[in-house]
C-alpha cells in the first residue's frame, strides 16, 4: 500500500502591491522637475531655473579648462614663459583660460607642435561653446512668460436660472494680452463597458472662451446644461473619480508680440457647490470704483438648486 502523501505546505499569499494614486493630469509634466531633461541638453538649459542655468555654465566652463589643462600637461615643455622648468597644473589651467577667451597676455605662448595643435582645437571649440551659450541665454531672455493667475477654487451656483461653474483668471503683469483664449475640460476616471479604467477628458463649453483684449481679470462660466459633462454629478462623484477641472490659456503678449501659454487644474475638493465668488469691484469714497484683488479667491454662499450642497 502506497504511503499517504503529505499535503504541500500552503503558499503564503503575496503581499498586495500598493496602488499609487495620481495627483492630477499635470503631475507627469511638472515644469519644476527639470532634471529629467538631462538627456536633452538644449531642453535642459531652457527648463532649468536661472541659478541652475548659470551653475551649469560655470561647471561646464571649469570642467573644459580642467580637461585642457590635463592635455597641456602631457607636454611639460610645450608652454613657454612658465616660472619653472616644466609647466605646472595651475599654469596649464590659466593658459587654457587665456586661450579659450582669446585674452593672450603675452606671458604664456605655445612652443611645441603638440601644444599648437591643442591651442587650435581649443580655440575652435571656444567659438562653438560661446556661440551656443549666447544663443541659449538669448532664448531664455526672449522667451515670454504668461504670469496668468488662476483661482484656487471653482464655484458652482445658479446663474440666470441655470447652474453654472465659474473660475477666475487674472493678468498679473497688467499688460495687454491679445487674442486671449481659454479651454476647459473635465478630467475624470471612468470605466468602459468592458471594465477598463481610463482617464477621460470631456470638453466644457464656456459662455465666452475668447477675448480680444485681456488686461485685468476674467471670470469664465460653464453652464451645466444637458450637454455639460458635469450634469447630474455630485461632489462625491467627482471625488470618487478623482476629477479635476483642467484649464489651458493662450494669448499674444502685446509688448513682445509673442505667444504665451499657461495651464492650471482644480481638483475635485476645490469645486465648491453652493458657493460664489465675491465681487472684486468695490466702491471707494472719493475714488469711484476700483478692483480689490484681495477678493480674487474669496467665496460666499450662493443659491444652488442642484443635487448636492456639499
Amino acid at each position: 500500500m502506497a504511503p499517504a502523501q503529505r499535503p504541500d505546505p500552503p503558499v503564503p499569499a503575496a503581499a498586495p502591491v500598493p496602488l499609487l494614486k495620481h495627483g492630477g493630469i499635470f503631475t507627469a509634466v511638472n515644469p519644476a522637475d527639470w532634471i529629467r531633461h538631462w538627456r536633452q541638453p538644449n531642453h535642459l538649459m531652457l527648463a532649468v531655473p536661472w541659478p541652475g542655468f548659470f551653475g551649469l555654465i560655470t561647471a561646464g566652463y571649469l570642467l573644459l579648462h580642467l580637461l585642457f589643462a590635463l592635455l597641456y600637461r602631457l607636454d611639460p615643455h610645450g608652454i613657454a614663459g612658465v616660472a619653472g622648468e616644466t609647466t605646472s597644473f595651475s599654469e596649464a589651467f590659466f593658459f587654457s583660460v587665456q586661450t579659450l577667451g582669446s585674452i593672450g597676455y603675452g606671458t604664456f605662448h605655445p612652443s611645441s607642435l603638440f601644444t599648437h595643435l591643442l591651442v587650435t582645437v581649443e580655440s575652435l571649440l571656444g567659438l562653438i561653446v560661446i556661440a551656443l551659450m549666447t544663443g541659449m541665454a538669448f532664448s531664455r531672455f526672449s522667451r515670454s512668460t504668461a504670469r496668468i493667475l488662476f483661482s484656487d477654487v471653482a464655484t458652482v451656483h445658479d446663474y440666470e436660472g441655470l447652474p453654472t461653474l465659474m473660475f477666475r483668471l487674472a493678468n498679473e503683469r497688467r499688460k495687454t494680452i491679445l487674442e486671449a483664449r481659454v479651454q476647459a475640460y473635465l478630467a475624470i476616471d471612468e470605466r468602459t463597458r468592458e471594465g477598463h479604467r481610463m482617464r477621460r477628458l470631456h470638453p466644457m463649453a464656456l459662455t465666452r472662451d475668447r477675448s480680444p483684449l485681456f488686461l485685468l481679470t476674467w471670470t469664465l462660466m460653464h453652464p451645466i446644461d444637458v450637454h455639460s459633462p458635469l450634469r447630474g454629478r455630485t461632489s462625491a462623484d467627482l471625488r470618487a473619480g478623482q476629477a479635476e477641472i483642467v484649464m489651458a490659456f493662450s494669448g499674444v503678449d502685446a509688448t513682445l508680440e509673442r505667444p504665451i501659454y499657461a495651464h492650471h487644474h482644480v481638483p475635485a475638493p476645490g469645486v465648491l457647490f453652493g458657493q460664489g465668488f465675491d465681487d472684486m469691484m468695490q466702491e471707494e469714497e472719493g475714488q469711484g470704483q476700483c478692483f480689490d484683488f484681495a477678493n480674487f479667491n474669496r467665496t460666499h454662499p450662493s443659491p444652488w438648486h442642484g443635487p448636492d450642497l456639499s
